[in-house]
């Protein structure tokens, strides 16, 4: 009950306190941020909200979307929340779509999701590495990782 109480003041919290996105993932479909004000730990779980903020406007005129997620560190078990899709650049302007989903997965190395789970739960200073380095942006900028085609497969 705890933890359904925690989501969803999470949920309704991350969009009004968003106000320091860390890009954590850039490629030729577009940037991929954490909001590093808002990540919350509660024991080996932490919650954030991560912004996509697309190179090209989707056929329905998506610019980003911004999607909320807990992930369990110890597990690596992250859980889609939500995601609300905007006609603007940086979650900003119309909500074109917006969906709740409570979608679990086990991300595989070199996605966006692996690279995203490792920086919160290393930003949260919980000992998780990533090729034996702790993440950082400047790491992923560097090395210039991918983003999976499968993100981008329309419904």
């Amino acid at each position: 009950m705890h933890l359904i109480f925690f989501s969803l003041l999470f949920l309704f919290s991350a969009n009004v306190f968003a106000t320091n996105w860390q890009r954590v993932y850039i490629n030729p479909m577009g940037e991929s941020y954490v909001d590093v004000n808002n990540l919350q730990k509660r024991n080996n779980v932490v919650y954030y909200s991560r912004l996509f903020d697309y190179t090209q406007p989707s056929p329905i005129g998506v610019n980003s979307s911004v999607s909320q997620f807990t992930v369990d560190c110890i597990g690596e078990k992250i859980t889609w929340l939500s995601s609300k899709y905007y006609r603007g650049r940086m979650g900003k302007g119309e909500v074109i779509k917006e969906g709740k989903f409570n979608r679990r997965m086990f991300p595989r190395p070199e996605t966006v999701d692996y690279i995203t789970m490792k920086f919160v739960c290393n930003y949260k200073q919980l000992n998780t590495y990533y090729h034996g380095k702790i993440l950082r942006s400047s790491y992923l900028r560097k090395n210039n990782k991918q983003l999976p085609s499968i993100l981008f497969a329309s419904n």
